[in-house]
């Protein structure tokens, strides 16, 4: 017995003697956007829960005199805490050369659900949220990309210049929810003028996880929406309304959005109907295998002002963006786009040193 528990204790030793050992592969150090996030987690400890993010940008466009010049952009740092278990408040903060702006500042209460995005895509997990302040107004699709930092293009659609003045924020009440197949947003606001402004989207995503991180952009797979403003005056008369239809939708690296928006403007004192209509359709391909992750861009659109009662002919401008993100160390993003008018209207070639092609360029720095 002693003789073969000592065979088979040698035995052991000259196999353990034979087997090599596994190399340790060495830790991999944290890439730069690691290691601010990490950052960003520990002065959110230390500052009871308050969570900071900020980017800015720089972009290279022709001037008034049509000289091509590199400027500081803007810079924004957004804010979010939780004050309660179902308690949540956010922030932004802007700076231009213009002026300093808080276009985001509101108080959230969910009965159920998480925390919500101060900007940009909203949805996190289900759930139901009401919120009191001044917050970006959902209409159509394209409002979720007005920073920079979340879009692949430089400008946005003329739609959403022509319609929302490139970007619209009020002050106001919002409830929101959404349940993985259906999702609104319903809104009441100070309004453009006098009076008080209403509206709200409805959106549907029959497929697919609608939900999108907080930090990363993330397409839903499907979905469709609608969405209506109804601006009343002090009087409480109509002044205007507006009515959106938007759709978007992923395949592989492959993402296409449209939306078609319409505003009417009613008569005051004396001036006639105005009736704007636009639609856009951009295209988007991902290489995400690329050592700088690139995004490749296609936009057609087009966006006018209908004739008045009796008046023929109509005035639009016909527009195609073309263009490409580069991301470098999911800090760094560098942006090339290029524009050609088809068609221009009277008033689009009369501004300061217009051009029917455009080169622009940013650069973006997410913090």
């Amino acid at each position: 017995m002693l003789v073969c528990v000592a065979i088979s204790v040698a035995a052991s030793a000259a196999e353990a003697q034979a087997t090599p050992s596994l190399p340790v592969e060495p830790a991999r150090p944290p890439t730069w956007r690691e290691s601010l996030d990490a950052g960003r987690d520990r002065l959110a400890e230390r500052l009871s829960g308050l969570k900071l993010s900020a980017f800015g940008d720089a972009l290279a466009a022709p001037d008034d005199q049509g000289r091509r010049r590199l400027e500081a952009g803007a810079f924004e740092l957004d804010f979010a805490g939780e004050f309660h278990e179902r308690v949540d408040a956010a922030a932004a903060v802007v700076t231009t050369r213009e002026a300093t702006k808080l276009p985001v500042a509101f108080l959230d209460f969910h009965p159920f659900g998480g925390t919500i995005a101060p900007r940009g895509r909203l949805w996190v997990e289900r759930g139901f949220h009401i919120q009191a302040g001044r917050f970006d107004v959902p209409f159509g699709n394209d409002w979720q990309f007005f920073a920079s930092k979340d879009s692949v293009s430089i400008s946005r659609p003329l739609t959403t210049d022509g319609i929302m003045d490139g970007g619209y924020n009020d002050i106001g009440l919002r409830v929101l929810g959404n349940d993985g197949t259906a999702n609104f947003n319903a809104f009441i606001l100070r309004g453009f003028g006098d009076g008080r402004l209403a509206g709200g989207r409805l959106g549907f995503t029959p497929f697919g996880n609608p939900f999108s991180l907080r930090a990363v952009r993330d397409p839903k797979s499907l979905e469709f929406g609608v969405s209506c403003l109804y601006d009343t005056g002090a009087d409480r008369r109509k002044r205007e309304m507006a009515w959106a239809a938007d759709a978007e939708g992923r395949v592989g690296p492959w993402y296409l959005r449209g939306e078609y928006l319409l505003r009417r403007q009613e008569p005051d004192g004396g001036s006639e109907r105005i009736t704007r209509r636009g639609w856009h359709l951009t295209q988007e391909f991902v290489f995400a295998d690329l050592p700088a992750p690139t995004t490749l861009f296609l936009r057609y659109e087009r966006m006018g002002q209908l004739p008045a009662d009796g008046q023929p002919g109509s005035d639009h401008d016909v527009r195609a963006a073309a263009g490409l993100s580069l991301t470098l160390a999911g800090i760094f993003q560098l942006k090339a786009e290029w524009q050609h008018f088809l068609e221009a209207t009277t008033a689009t070639r009369d501004t300061p040193a217009f051009s029917p092609n455009v080169w622009l360029a940013q650069l973006v720095v997410v913090f």
